[in-house]
């Protein structure tokens, strides 16, 4: 453990001694008392004791000394460590060197020789009282210091979190009113003509104009269920109830929903398992969010007359769902902004589906309440692959 120290500088043997008793006897062993015969040789044991991990307390040194004199001594001294304590023993007014000493060496106080016992053991004890005070005063403003800083920065941080949710906020209100403004005028358009031409529309035309307007329903449906999806995880309020699953039925289902999208797009679907459970320990309804959205999206970037492949497999630990676009694929730099929240990359829905930059990021969140993992694996050109594996556990 480090210790405090107090260090007796004097030229003369017998004074020496006489005060390393003077100091003990003022603060018995509760201090290291270090004594030196000559300026250089205070030094080195200054050096030694900071070197140690040591504090300097109190320098008593005298003032008149072969060599190094005692104001250049504890200037020095004061170099070496700024809050020790100096006392100066002069035999003779030496106004100069008290001067130097005040200004330079951060003198407590001066002492005449010979001194009187009682008055120099208070001095002792009040010049170590004051250094152990001004130590605590030092850690008590180092401690604030470090503590505003740290709340500085604390609130700092929360204030570009509100700055960037702020943009957030700014960029989600301008993609929803761009992605709804723009389905919602085709509805009002062919609505109105409709109304104003219906007596002379053949049946066939007012039926096409109906599927306009369903689409672009679907489209702000779509949109509408996606932001309020995103709001209810970012919320966390987004409720997940845990159970064991068969994952099969589950997907089963949604393909059936999806087949006549596919088929208007003439794109084949392929679903392959074996037929045996899938159990998994997830949310059901969580489960056919995130299947929704991935076939969803493997239909909608799909090219007229191809195929999805929609895999089961599973092993001890969990059960994966693969899902094989033939799409254009994704370059590296894409796949890295997948799961990217309003992130739209280069491919392109195929049968003027809408986007809302939404899907991936989604399906990921969910993926993660679960306990479970997504990837992607791609190249542009062969189409891409999307993993879900959900834990059994």
């Amino acid at each position: 453990m480090n210790k405090i120290a107090i260090v007796c500088v004097d030229d003369e043997p017998s004074i020496l001694y006489c005060l390393e008793v003077e100091v003990e006897t003022a603060v018995g062993n509760d201090y290291l008392i270090e004594t030196a015969e000559n300026g250089e040789e205070c030094l080195e044991v200054c050096e030694d004791l900071l070197k140690n991990g040591d504090e300097i307390a109190l320098v008593i040194s005298d003032c008149i000394m072969p060599g190094m004199k005692g104001d250049e001594l504890l200037k020095r001294i004061h170099s070496l460590s700024p809050k020790t304590f100096t006392i100066m023993l002069t035999g003779q007014a030496n106004i100069e060197a008290i001067r130097n000493a005040i200004k330079y060496a951060n003198l407590y106080r001066y002492i005449d020789k010979p001194w009187q016992s009682n008055d120099f053991r208070l001095t002792i004890k009040e010049a170590l009282h004051s250094y152990l005070q001004d130590q605590k005063l030092s850690e008590f403003y180092g401690d604030l210091e470090r503590k505003i800083a740290q709340r500085t920065q604390e609130l700092e941080e929360k204030n570009q979190a509100l700055i960037e949710l702020n943009q957030e906020k700014n960029e989600f209100l301008g993609i929803a009113a761009h992605d709804l403004k723009n389905p919602l005028s085709a509805i009002q358009g062919f609505a109105e003509i409709i109304i104003d031409d219906y007596d002379e529309m053949p049946k066939n035309q007012v039926i096409e104009m109906s599927m306009k307007i369903l689409i672009s329903a679907r489209q702000m449906s779509n949109l509408i269920k996606h932001l309020l999806n995103v709001n209810t995880i970012e919320s966390g309020h987004k409720h997940i109830s845990l159970r064991t699953v068969d994952i099969l039925p589950l997907l089963q289902a949604m393909v059936d929903c999806y087949l006549e999208r596919a088929k208007a797009k003439n794109i084949h679907l392929h679903c392959e398992y074996l037929e045996k459970p899938y159990d998994a320990f997830v949310d059901k309804t969580t489960v056919c969010e995130i299947l929704d959205n991935l076939i969803s999206n493997a239909i909608k970037y799909s090219p007229y007359d191809n195929n999805v492949y929609i895999r089961l497999s599973q092993s001890d630990s969990v059960v994966r769902c693969e899902i094989q676009d033939e799409g254009p694929g994704l370059s590296e730099d894409e796949q890295k902004q997948l799961f990217i929240k309003f992130k739209r990359l280069t491919p392109c829905p195929t049968g003027k589906e809408g986007s809302t930059g939404l899907g991936l990021f989604i399906v990921k969140k969910l993926v993660e309440a679960l306990n479970g993992k997504v990837s992607c694996q791609s190249q542009l050109g062969q189409g891409t692959t999307f993993t879900v594996a959900f834990p059994k556990k």
